[in-house]
C-alpha cells in the first residue's frame, strides 16, 4: 500500500525547539518523531511513503534518504507555493489507481491501520477517517457520526458544550482514487476544510474508524515532553527501544552520568550528555 505523509509544517508551536531542528526530526525516545509513525505504517503494510514537503528540506532527506534504514521505500514532493493538504495530495497522487493512506506527519498513534482498511473495504467507503475520543474536542475537528458508523458533518474546534460528540479527526485517512478528480492540485486547499465536509453533507460514504488505541498530536512542547514520557513508560510498546527501558527510564548509552547523580522515570536522557554530582533528572528529556 502507497501512502502520503504530511510533513510542510514548520513547526512554529514547537519554537524555541525546531529554530534549528525540522519538527519531523525532534525527538522521542531519542529517535527522531517521524520514524515512530513510518514505523508503525510499515508494520501494517505500507511499502511506499512520499513525504510532502512545503520546501526542499536536506536534514529530513538526510534522516529518512530513500527509506533503507526502516524497511521503506521513501521519496519526497516539494511545493514551490504551499498547497495545503488538498493540494499536497491531489497533486502528489495524480495518477494513482489504487487506495491510497494519509497521515499527517505530527502523530504518533498506535492505530490498526489493518482493521481500518478491511472496514474501509467491507463499507464500501469513498473514505475512511481515523477518529480518536477526548475528554476536551474544543481544540479539534469534531465529526457528527450515525450509528452505522457513517460520518454526517464536521464542526471545528466548537465550544465544549456545543460540540456534536468528543471524536476527533485523528489525521489518518484511507482515499479511493476516483476522489482525486474532486480535488484541486493547483491552489491552496484542505481536504479538512473543502473535501471533507462536501462529501458528508452529500449523504457519500465517508466513514469514521473508532478503535481504542494511543494517540497524540505533537504540536507543541508540553506535547512532545508528555509524549516522550508516557511512551517511555510503556504507552505503546511496539515503539519501544530494544533493550527496553528499565524503570522507565531511557539513556543513551555514550551518556555520561556520575555515580551520585540520580535520574529516575519517566526520564529520557539523549546521546553525549553529561549528569555531574548532585543532580538529578525526572520527568525530564534531554536532548543530545
Amino acid at each position: 500500500m502507497r501512502a502520503i505523509v504530511l510533513v510542510g509544517g514548520e513547526g512554529t508551536r514547537l519554537r524555541p525547539l525546531t529554530w534549528r531542528t525540522p519538527k519531523a526530526l525532534v525527538p522521542v525516545l531519542n529517535r527522531p518523531l517521524l520514524d515512530h509513525l513510518l514505523l508503525h505504517l510499515r508494520d501494517h503494510g505500507v511499502s511506499q511513503v512520499t513525504l510532502a514537503l512545503t520546501k526542499r528540506n536536506e536534514a529530513i532527506r538526510a534522516a529518512f534518504g530513500d527509506g533503507a534504514r526502516l524497511g521503506l521505500a521513501v521519496d519526497y514532493a516539494y511545493e514551490d507555493t504551499p498547497l495545503g493538504s488538498g493540494g499536497a495530495i491531489a497533486s502528489i497522487a495524480t495518477g494513482w489507481t489504487e487506495t491510497f493512506l494519509v497521515c499527517n506527519g505530527d502523530i504518533i498513534t498506535g492505530l490498526d491501520v489493518t482493521a481500518m482498511l478491511q472496514s474501509h473495504r467491507e463499507r464500501g467507503a469513498e473514505l475512511s477517517i481515523s477518529l480518536h475520543e477526548v475528554d476536551d474536542p474544543s481544540p479539534f475537528g469534531v465529526v457528527d457520526l450515525a450509528p452505522d458508523g457513517r460520518i454526517r458533518r464536521f464542526v471545528e474546534k466548537p465550544k465544549r458544550e456545543e460540540a456534536p460528540s468528543h471524536l476527533i479527526n485523528a489525521g489518518t485517512w484511507i482515499f479511493e482514487p476516483h476522489l482525486l478528480a474532486e480535488m484541486d492540485p493547483t491552489a491552496f486547499n484542505r481536504v479538512e476544510d473543502t473535501l471533507f465536509p462536501r462529501l458528508a453533507q452529500a449523504g457519500r460514504p465517508i466513514f469514521g474508524f473508532h478503535r481504542p488505541s494511543y494517540w497524540a498530536d505533537v504540536g507543541n512542547a508540553p506535547a512532545l515532553l508528555r509524549v516522550n514520557l508516557e511512551m517511555v513508560a510503556g504507552a505503546l510498546p511496539a515503539r519501544l527501544p530494544s533493550p527496553a527501558p528499565v524503570d522507565a527510564v531511557l539513556v543513551a548509552p555514550d551518556t555520561m552520568i556520575a555515580p551520585n547523580a540520580r535520574v529516575a522515570g519517566p526520564a529520557v536522557v539523549g546521546s553525549a550528555c553529561r549528569i555531574e554530582g548532585g543532580a538529578e533528572v525526572r520527568d525530564s528529556v534531554l536532548w543530545d
